[in-house]
């Protein structure tokens, strides 16, 4: 897997007016830190970093951190904070890394294909949408997909019935379910309707049929 270049500037002062002009400049306030070494008080550009983002990795890219006068650093993305309202990036921490260790990543989990059971009717309801997996940087993979298409109704797929690229090995319960195909509900829903609409016209009835007593009273005593 190829490295994502980054260029870095070590940051000259904190707190927030500092960081709000980095912010008016385009660039963001960042640390890098991990592998005993000293943590770096930095910026990047906030769209450089935001395009990584959004590639195809996402936070899972490894990054070549190239630091103005401090060398290169193998990093990825820890952590990264949006602004509540205009949703820009208004902060990231990188961690090192090594290149050759295996690391935990989280990676996207995606079904493919149509079940026998939606096929049925019923409905496959995803309870994962990323997976926990040990493996090298260079290994980390873009997507674990799954086949459904043989899931009848009620069967259910768990961590360990995935496939994994080699290299790769899970680092979470095996147990743990990510997906379940569930009936349809058509029936249910029917006859819940049909007895809301008996009770309905038996309101109706009900009042239809009342005594009008007040106007009997009334009658009687003229």
């Amino acid at each position: 897997m190829e490295t994502v270049a980054l260029q870095a500037s070590v940051r000259e002062g904190q707190g927030k007016g500092p960081s709000r002009r980095l912010r008016s400049a385009g660039r963001i306030p960042v640390v890098a830190y991990g592998r005993e070494q000293a943590t770096l008080n930095l910026s990047v550009s906030s769209d450089q970093l935001r395009d990584i983002l959004l590639s195809e990795r996402g936070r899972n890219s490894v990054i070549n951190l190239q630091v103005e006068g401090d060398g290169n650093h193998a990093v990825m993305i820890k952590e990264f904070t949006l602004h509540p309202i205009s949703r820009k990036l208004v902060h990231a921490d990188f961690v090192r890394i090594d290149e050759n260790a295996p690391i935990e990543v989280r990676v996207p989990f995606r079904a493919t294909g149509k079940s026998k059971g939606e096929i049925a009717g019923g409905t496959v309801l995803v309870n994962v949408r990323e997976v926990k997996v040990l493996c090298a940087p260079n290994e980390i993979p873009i997507v674990i997909e799954a086949d459904v298409s043989h899931l009848e109704i009620d069967d259910e797929l768990k961590i360990k019935d995935l496939v994994l690229p080699e290299g790769t090995q899970l680092n979470e319960s095996p147990e743990r379910k990510l997906l379940i195909v569930v009936p349809p509900r058509v029936a249910e829903e029917d006859e819940t309707e049909e007895d809301e609409s008996e009770a309905a016209d038996g309101d109706a009835d009900g009042d239809d049929a009342a005594p009008k007593s007040e106007a009997g009273s009334t009658d009687g005593s003229s």
